[in-house]
C-alpha cells in the first residue's frame, strides 16, 4: 500500500512543480503580451505622428520646388525683357526722340524691325508694347491686350513686374520693364508679352504628388489659378470657396499645409508663394490619398510588432534560461565594447578619456607632469584606397602590435579611429622623455610591414602636448596635441613636433579662414575678376581668364593663394569651383547676348577633375545659362595632366565631346615628357610666366620659348604666352610667331564692371594696346 502513496505524493509534487513552471512561463508570456502591448501603443501614435509629419513635410519641399522652378522662368521672362529694353542704340534714339530731335515715325520705323527680330529668338514671348516717358504707345509688336492695358494700368502701379493679362481670348505673362538712359532716368517702358505653356508646364508630372492631385499656378494679384489641359494648354478658373481663403492667404505670405473639410470631403491644401509677387503654387489632395501613405507606412510596423510579440511569449517558454545566460554574456561584451576598439583590442577613445581624467587628477595633487601624444600613420589613406579596406585594417592591427612593443609600460597606448593613435605617458619625468618616446615610436614604424604578400612602408607624424604648460584639461591637451602633429606633417612628415602657443594661434588663424571662406560662399563675399586676353597683332581682346577674389566683411580683400590650398584641404574645393563656373559662364554668356566675340577662361583644379563630377558640373552649367560651349575654355595644369594622364584623359575627352575648349595651364613646367599631349585632347597652351619674365636676354628661356612655339605649330595647338609686362617682351614674343599672350601689360584683373566699361562695347574690343 505503501508504494502507491509514495507515487502519488511524488506525482502531486512533480504535478506541483509542473504547475508552478506553467505559471511561471505562462505570467512570462502575459507579461511579454502585456509589455509589447504597451511598448506598440506607445510607439505607434508618436510614429504616425512622424511619419504624417515626414510626409508634410516632403510635400512641401516638393511644392517649393515647384515655386523655385516658377521663380526661375519669372526670372527669365524678365531677363528676356530687360535684354530688349536695353539695346544701346534704341535707347539713344529714344532720348533723341524725347528730346524733339528725332521724329516718331522714324523711331518706330527703326525700332520695329530690330525688336521684332530680337523677339523673334524666344518661342515664349508673343507680343510687345513700347512706350515713351510719357506714356504714349509708341508702336506695338505681336499679341497685346493694348485697348484693355490702359484700363488696367490705370489703376495703379502692379506689385510687381511679372502679372498676368487677358490676351485675346487666351491669359499671358506681362512683364514690365523700364528703359532707362545712360544716366539712369527714365526714358520708357517696355511692356512684353509671354505665353503662359511653360509655366503650367511645370504642372504636368503627375506623379509627383499622385493622381488625385490638382497642381495649380496661382496668380495672387487677379485671383487666378492656372494648370494645363490634356494637351498642355493653358487653363485659367477662379479659386473655390475652399480655395479662396488660401489663395488670400499666400498672397499675403503664407506658405504651409492646411486641412480642411471632413470625411471623404476632407481635403489638404498646399501652397508656397513664389519670391516674385503675386505668384504662388497651390496643391489640392484629397485628405484620403494623400494620408493613406501614412497607414501603409505604418501597417508592417505595426504586423511586425505583433508577431514579435506572439513569437517572443512562445520563444519564452524554451529560451528563458538560455536567453538570461546570453544577457549576461552580451553585457560583458558591450562593457568591453565600450573601452576597447573592436580591431586593435587596443584603449579606444572613450576608455582613453577616462584614463587621461584620472591621469590628470593623480599629476595635479602629485604636481608631476604628463604627456599626450597624438599619432597619424603617414599616406596610410594611399595604401587603405589601392590595397582595399581589409588589408588595411589587417595593416592598422599590425602597427597597434609594433607600437604597444614598442611602448612597453611607459604609457598608455590607444587608438582614437582611423589612423589615428594616442599615448598618455604619466609621471614625466622632463619634457625630453616625451620625445624620446616620439622618436622611439617612429623607429619601430621605420621597419617595413608584410601584410597580405605586400612590403608596406609607414612613417608617422606625432605631436606632443604638456601638462601643465600646454594645457590642464584633457580636450586641451588632445587638441594641442592634434595641433602639433598637423605640424608635423606640413614640415615633412614621419617626425614630432612639440605643441607651442605660435602653432595655436596659426591653427586658429586656420580654423577662423576656414569657416570665414564656408560664410564666404553662403554670403556672397566671393568675386570674379577678369584679366583679359589678345591677339598680339592688332591687339583684339579675344578673351578673359575668370580669377577669383574674396572680399571679408571688413573690406580686406583675400588672394586667392591664401584660401585655395584650405579649400583643398578642408574639401571646399568643389563648391568654390562649382560657384566659379557658374558666376564665369552667366558673365560670358551676357558677353554673348550683346554680340561680343569673348571666351571665357576657367581653371579647374586636380580634385575636380579627378574626384569629382566636373563633366556633369560643366555640362548643367551650360544649360542653366545657356552659353555656346564654345565660349568656355577650360584650363588644367601641366602638372596634374602629367601625374594623372591615365585618370584624367577620359574625363577629358568627355569635357571636349560637350563643345567646350580645353588648355593646358602652367606649360613647361613639368619637366616630363610630352608625349602625353599627343594623348589630350587639348587645343592651347599656356606658357608659363616664368619663361617669359627674362626673355630677352636669357638665352635658355629665349630657346625653351622657341621650341614650345614650333612644336606646338607643328601639332596646331594655340599658345598663349602669359606673364607678359614689358613693351620688350611682346616684341620678342611676336617674333617668334607667338599670336596670344595676357599680362600686365594689357591690364591687371578687374573686376567684372570694369572688364565690361573697358572691353565690353564691341568696338573697344581694339583697343590699343600700350606703346612698346
Amino acid at each position: 500500500m505503501g508504494d502507491p502513496i509514495g507515487r502519488g505524493e511524488h506525482e502531486e509534487m512533480g504535478g506541483g512543480t509542473r504547475r508552478a513552471r506553467q505559471r511561471i512561463v505562462t505570467l512570462a508570456m502575459m507579461g511579454i503580451l502585456a509589455t509589447g502591448a504597451l511598448v506598440g501603443a506607445s510607439t505607434a501614435v508618436p510614429l504616425f505622428h512622424v511619419t504624417r509629419d515626414r510626409l508634410e513635410t516632403s510635400t512641401l519641399a516638393s511644392v517649393q520646388i515647384q515655386a523655385d522652378a516658377l521663380d526661375d522662368r519669372l526670372r527669365l521672362f524678365e531677363e528676356l525683357a530687360r535684354q530688349l529694353a536695353s539695346d544701346d542704340e534704341i535707347r539713344r534714339r529714344l532720348v533723341s526722340h524725347a528730346a524733339g530731335e528725332l521724329s516718331r515715325s522714324s523711331l518706330v520705323a527703326y525700332s520695329a524691325p530690330r525688336l521684332r527680330d530680337a523677339m523673334a529668338q524666344s518661342e515664349e514671348l508673343i507680343g510687345l508694347v513700347r512706350r515713351d516717358s510719357a506714356g504714349e504707345t509708341l508702336l506695338s509688336l505681336g499679341r497685346t491686350p493694348l485697348g484693355q492695358q490702359e484700363a488696367l494700368r490705370d489703376d495703379g502701379e502692379a506689385s510687381s513686374p511679372a502679372r498676368l493679362v487677358q490676351v485675346g481670348e487666351a491669359l499671358a505673362v506681362e512683364v514690365t520693364a523700364p528703359i532707362l538712359a545712360d544716366n539712369g532716368a527714365p526714358i520708357g517702358t517696355d511692356l512684353v508679352y509671354f505665353r503662359l505653356d511653360d509655366l503650367t508646364a511645370l504642372l504636368a508630372d503627375d506623379d509627383r504628388f499622385g493622381a488625385a492631385a490638382r497642381q495649380y499656378l496661382v496668380a495672387l494679384d487677379g485671383g487666378v489659378l492656372l494648370t494645363g489641359g490634356e494637351r498642355g494648354e493653358p487653363l485659367a478658373r477662379t479659386p473655390d470657396e475652399v480655395e479662396g481663403p488660401r489663395v488670400q492667404a499666400l498672397g499675403e505670405g503664407w506658405s504651409g499645409l492646411h486641412r480642411t473639410g471632413m470625411g471623404s470631403r476632407e481635403q489638404v491644401l498646399i501652397g508656397v508663394p513664389a519670391v516674385t509677387p503675386g505668384w504662388g503654387v497651390l496643391v489640392v489632395l484629397p485628405a484620403g490619398s494623400f494620408y493613406a501613405e501614412v497607414f501603409r507606412v505604418l501597417a508592417w510596423p505595426l504586423l511586425a510588432t505583433l508577431a514579435m510579440m506572439l513569437l517572443g511569449a512562445l520563444v519564452t517558454a524554451r529560451a528563458l534560461r538560455p536567453l538570461l545566460s546570453r544577457i549576461d554574456e552580451q553585457a560583458r561584451r558591450l562593457e568591453e565594447s565600450a573601452h576597447y576598439d573592436a580591431l586593435t583590442r587596443l584603449p579606444n577613445r572613450y576608455h582613453l578619456g577616462q584614463r587621461l581624467e584620472a591621469a590628470l587628477e593623480a599629476a595635479t595633487s602629485e604636481r608631476s607632469r604628463l604627456a599626450v601624444l597624438f599619432l597619424d600613420l603617414d599616406h596610410f589613406k594611399g595604401v587603405n584606397d589601392s590595397l582595399g579596406h581589409p588589408l588595411g585594417d589587417r595593416l592598422l592591427r599590425a602597427v597597434g602590435r609594433r607600437l604597444s612593443l614598442a611602448l612597453r609600460d611607459r604609457g598608455q597606448l590607444g587608438r582614437l579611429g582611423g589612423d589615428e593613435f594616442l599615448v598618455v605617458i604619466e609621471h614625466l619625468a622632463h619634457p625630453e622623455a616625451a620625445e624620446e618616446v616620439a622618436c622611439q615610436l617612429i623607429d619601430a614604424l621605420a621597419e617595413p610591414f608584410r601584410v597580405g604578400g605586400h612590403e608596406i612602408f609607414l612613417g608617422a607624424s606625432i605631436g606632443i602636448s604638456l601638462f601643465p604648460e600646454d594645457g590642464t584639461t584633457s580636450e586641451a591637451l588632445i587638441r594641442n596635441a592634434d595641433t602639433a602633429m598637423y605640424r608635423a606633417k606640413a614640415l615633412k612628415r614621419n617626425t614630432w613636433q612639440r605643441y607651442t602657443a605660435a602653432l595655436g594661434e596659426a591653427s586658429r588663424e586656420r580654423f577662423d579662414l576656414e569657416v570665414g571662406l564656408r560664410r564666404a560662399l553662403e554670403r556672397g563675399e566671393l568675386q570674379l575678376y577678369f584679366q583679359p586676353q589678345a591677339f598680339i597683332d592688332g591687339g583684339r581682346v579675344f578673351g578673359a581668364e575668370a580669377l577669383i577674389r574674396w572680399v571679408s566683411p571688413e573690406g580686406e580683400t583675400i588672394m586667392p593663394e591664401r584660401f585655395i590650398p584650405l579649400a583643398e584641404e578642408s574639401g571646399l574645393s568643389h563648391a568654390l569651383g562649382r560657384w566659379i563656373l557658374g558666376e564665369a559662364c552667366r558673365r560670358a554668356r551676357q558677353w554673348e547676348l550683346r554680340g561680343l566675340d569673348l571666351q571665357v577662361a576657367v581653371n579647374l583644379s586636380g580634385a575636380q577633375v579627378a574626384h569629382g563630377d566636373i563633366v556633369g558640373d560643366v555640362r548643367r552649367v551650360l544649360q542653366e545659362s545657356g552659353l555656346s560651349p564654345e565660349r568656355l575654355e577650360l584650363e588644367i595644369t601641366e602638372g596634374f595632366l602629367i601625374s594623372h594622364a591615365d585618370e584624367g584623359i577620359g574625363v577629358l575627352h568627355e569635357l571636349r565631346e560637350l563643345g567646350v575648349m580645353l588648355a593646358v595651364d602652367d606649360f613647361g613646367t613639368g619637366y616630363s615628357s610630352l608625349a602625353y599631349l599627343k594623348r589630350l585632347p587639348v587645343q592651347r597652351l599656356k606658357i608659363d610666366q616664368s619663361f617669359v619674365r627674362d626673355v630677352p636676354g636669357d638665352v635658355d628661356d629665349e630657346i625653351i620659348l622657341a621650341a614650345i612655339l614650333s612644336m606646338a605649330g607643328r601639332l596646331g595647338l594655340e599658345v598663349v604666352a602669359e606673364g607678359v609686362e614689358l613693351p620688350v617682351q611682346l616684341d620678342f614674343l611676336a617674333g617668334l610667331g607667338c599670336e596670344r599672350y595676357q599680362g600686365f601689360l594689357l591690364s591687371r584683373p578687374v573686376p567684372a564692371d570694369v572688364f565690361d566699361r573697358r572691353w565690353g562695347g564691341g568696338a573697344e574690343l581694339c583697343a590699343p594696346v600700350p606703346s612698346r
